[in-house]
């Protein structure tokens, strides 16, 4: 079986969208990818083609959306009562850290350095649908 997941990475970059399968799935390398790509494109002939292979598309992920301006949450005293930092921010209870994101490029030779929840706010970021990125050395 040919691993997969469900979220693209760094790790893995190479996507297979199956509208009547699986919808996207992403894979370690191009050819884990295309080999599940033609199994997607059998599953469609049946007495006759189904019109949905030709919705059956691959590709690599090129870019992600990261954070570009990450915030850690102030100290307790340096808020004030209404959670309010110095520049009048507000901090909801729970909220670690702010930011905004960007659609950045992933480099080819990018690691994930973590995989935090997500908040549930466009304004209060994660480290990204694909993750922190930093490139290796060497």
């Amino acid at each position: 079986m040919t691993e997969r997941s469900h979220r693209p990475t760094a790790e893995y970059r190479y996507w297979l969208y199956d509208p009547e399968g699986d919808g996207m799935t992403y894979y370690r390398t191009a050819e884990a990818r295309d080999s599940e790509a033609q199994k997607a494109i059998d599953c469609y002939l049946e007495d006759g083609w189904a019109p949905e292979v030709e919705f059956v598309s691959a590709g690599e992920v090129t870019h992600c959306a990261q954070v570009l301006d990450k915030t850690m949450r102030p100290a307790g005293e340096d808020l004030d009562d209404e959670g309010c930092d110095g520049d009048g921010m507000y901090w909801p209870e729970g909220m670690a850290w702010r930011g905004n994101y960007a659609l950045e490029p992933l480099p080819p030779n990018a690691e994930v350095r973590g995989d935090a929840p997500l908040y549930g706010a466009a304004s209060l970021s994660t480290d990204g649908l694909c993750g922190s990125v930093e490139t290796k050395k060497g």
